[in-house]
């Protein structure tokens, strides 16, 4: 196993990825309602990416049930063979997010549940600015993100060593605006709304949830006429 944040996060979830199933398909959290609201901002028949799929549910399904097509990813590529058999019509992709490569304005939205904090906060901007890059104009964004500022947090997960790095909340938004998205919806929850056990993974944790829009390009004027930047 590479002591690499990458490393640790793809051991754990090779590791736990029956156990993570059933936890998932018991837990319920803000991801659906999530989900729904993409669908809800986009064209019937969409083209998704979604970052961080795990074994497919329920986002994955959810996505495929309302008639989207997507291409998901995932480091862990034992979560990627339990997603290919459940869903054998998504086109699915084993490895490091951050070496995905798409042409630009590729997807309609995208979605990132419980995944972009596992990356070091150093990684977090180019991560984001690529996805904006591969959506379309006024592509939709739903994720989540942790809202502590902390570079490294080393812990455990689920009895397997895991890692994750984060702003603050401001920070995060500063962020995303100046990547270039459009904040519609931001709100801070407490994990299981603050009702998990103490033993649950997520206890005592707060997530920042996101519907964000790919801002329109500023339009510039020249000679009179406006224009926007690469016409």
């Amino acid at each position: 196993m590479s002591d690499a944040p990458e490393g640790i996060v793809e051991y754990a979830y090779d590791h736990i990825s029956e156990w993570y199933l059933q936890w998932v398909e018991s837990h319920e959290s803000p991801r659906e309602r999530y989900t729904k609201k993409l669908l809800e901002e986009l064209q019937s028949s969409p083209l998704i990416l979604e970052l961080g799929c795990g074994p497919g549910v329920p986002v994955l399904q959810l996505l495929l049930d309302q008639g989207a097509q997507v291409v998901a990813n995932d480091i862990s590529t034992k979560q990627i063979k339990i997603a290919k058999a459940r869903f054998p019509d998504a086109k699915l992709l084993a490895g490091d997010m951050t070496a995905l490569t798409f042409e630009p304005e590729t997807f309609d939205g995208a979605v990132s549940f419980y995944t972009l904090f596992h990356l070091p906060r150093s990684k977090l901007k180019v991560m984001l600015t690529k996805i904006h890059g591969w959506l379309k104009p006024k592509g939709v964004f739903v994720f989540n993100l942790a809202t502590i500022d902390e570079e490294e947090i080393h812990g455990e997960f689920l009895g397997y060593g895991m890692f994750w790095s984060s702003y603050s909340m401001d920070g995060n938004q500063a962020l995303l605006r100046e990547i270039g998205f459009d904040l519609l919806q931001v709100e801070v929850l407490q994990a299981g709304d603050g009702k998990l056990e103490e033993g649950d993974p997520d206890f005592d944790a707060e997530f920042m949830w996101v519907v964000a829009r790919k801002k329109d390009p500023p339009i510039e004027r020249i000679a009179g006429t406006m224009v926007k930047p690469g016409e």
